[in-house]
């Protein structure tokens, strides 16, 4: 997992890479705390993210540590994309983020399409 800027047609997005995820759950928690970190130094509702979670085991442990997250990151956000695999369990899950958060990520399942609509303004 890590967290990085990245650019994307001239902009800056910065880059939740937990694709393929499975057990390694200190490392998710270290990156997240990294991400709020990267964010502060930014104006709130100024920031692009996108997050890659494709293939990742989202146990209780990832959950709680993403919406506990979720709730100091999300702030920053000017524009949010989740690319995740859909299915019927994930969007349950990841619905719950809208009780935390006041604009939950949109969902793709293409991160070139995510990268586009993110830029896109």
């Amino acid at each position: 997992m890590s967290v990085h800027w990245i650019e994307h047609k001239e902009k800056k997005l910065i880059f939740i890479n937990a694709a393929n995820l499975l057990d390694d759950h200190v490392s998710l928690i270290a990156n997240l705390e990294t991400l709020v970190s990267l964010l502060q130094s930014e104006p709130k509702k100024s920031v692009l993210a996108l997050a890659d979670l494709r293939n990742t085991h989202l146990n209780n442990t990832v959950l709680v540590a993403l919406m506990r997250h979720a709730l100091r990151a999300a702030p920053y956000f000017r524009k949010s994309a989740l690319v995740i695999e859909p299915n019927q369990a994930r969007e349950i899950l990841l619905d719950s983020f809208g009780f935390i958060i006041q604009y939950p990520p949109k969902r793709f399942g293409d991160l070139d399409a995510a990268k586009a609509w993110l830029v896109n303004e």
